[in-house]
């Protein structure tokens, strides 16, 4: 199931960044995707509205994307 996870995030990951980014200003209906040392997502954020509050654990990299992504 984790694998699957991925697997789907890995895919809106691609579609939001042909999309643009978004910046994180206030009030930016934004998800947050951290990743560790290696690149790897370790962890996601997101909006209450996105039915989903996220998973995993925070770290010092990370990436801002509108919208839910998963």
């Amino acid at each position: 199931m984790h694998r699957f996870k991925l697997i789907v995030l890995g895919a809106l990951l691609a579609m939001s960044a042909s999309t643009g980014a978004a910046t994180s200003s206030a009030g930016c209906f934004c998800s947050v995707v951290y990743y560790d040392n290696a690149g790897t997502v370790v962890g996601i954020r997101q909006p209450a509205g996105c039915g989903d509050p996220g998973w995993g654990v925070t770290s010092n990299k990370s990436k801002v994307y509108a919208g839910c992504v998963m």
